[in-house]
């Protein structure tokens, strides 16, 4: 931010920053208006001594006055605020302060006051005048200065100042939404869960054998509740897997074997339903 320091300011601060003070320049549209008014500052004469911390116009801020320091803004407000001072007239439309000209005015007067929210620790909202009186912490126009404390008769920004707009765009720099990838690519589609497929059937497997090993079958009468987990695994489709198969054939009759009342043996299909029960669909 350019610097042109205002002649007219009080050193030092002996309170808090807590309030920030919108004005407006009463001066024309134009591409140097904030620097126009930043020397008018720097120049004044002993009459009038005036400043404003910050101007700003549609493509620039000028610093005038240290934040730490009192620039003589608005009375009444002057040792505890920080005052910016808008490229543009009190008697402006909401159009008019809205027009392209101006939008980019309020969007380089929303980078400064963020900014100051975000160090002060200043809340972006607008004040009420007997918020204000009261001590709150927030934003204003100098008009609301005016009518709280009664040392001036100031009116600006003006009736029609959007402050709607304002207040948004100082939220905006505050809370930037994240920026878009550079490359967006189309969100992926969760994909649906395969259904579980048990592994297949092992031919040979009966019981009294090794070969193939049982451990598998094991494995899955354990999942299922119908083998202690205490029981080690083991090659062999001994008396344990038998009887294991048994209380399965028993609680699942369908699977068993026809007129056979203890079935120790497991089947194709018993074999499908036992590690759908065991490990899920």
């Amino acid at each position: 931010m350019e610097t042109i320091q205002a002649k007219w300011y009080g050193p030092g601060r002996s309170v808090p920053i807590r309030v920030i003070v919108i004005h407006d320049m009463e001066a024309p549209e134009g591409p140097k208006t904030a620097e126009n008014v930043a020397n008018w500052f720097h120049t004044m004469s002993a009459s009038s001594k005036a400043s404003a911390h910050v101007c700003v116009d549609n493509d620039s801020a000028v610093r005038c006055v240290a934040d730490g320091d009192r620039a003589w803004h608005a009375p009444g407000a002057n040792s505890d605020g920080l005052g910016i001072e808008l490229a543009g007239y009190a008697r402006q439309t909401r159009a008019e302060w809205l027009d392209t000209y101006s939008k980019a005015t309020i969007e380089q007067a929303a980078k400064v006051v963020a900014g100051w929210c975000k160090k002060h620790d200043i809340p972006a909202k607008r004040l009420t005048v007997a918020e204000l009186k009261a001590g709150k912490r927030g934003i204003v126009g100098h008009v609301d200065v005016s009518k709280a404390y009664g040392q001036t008769n100031h009116t600006d920004p003006g009736p029609n100042f959007p402050w709607d707009y304002l207040i948004t765009r100082v939220k905006a720099h505050l809370d930037p939404a994240p920026a878009e990838p550079s490359n967006p690519s189309k969100p992926s589609t969760p994909s649906k869960p395969a259904k579980y497929v048990p592994p297949a059937f092992p031919k040979g497997l009966k019981p009294n054998s090794s070969a193939p090993s049982a451990k598998t079958l094991q494995r899955a009468l354990k999942a299922a509740g119908l083998m202690s987990k205490s029981v080690p695994e083991a090659a062999n489709y001994g008396p344990k897997t038998q009887d294991s198969v048994a209380a399965f054939h028993r609680r699942y009759p369908k699977y068993a074997a026809k007129g056979v009342a203890r079935d120790v043996a497991i089947g194709p299909k018993g074999w499908a339903y036992l590690f759908t029960l065991a490990y899920g669909k």
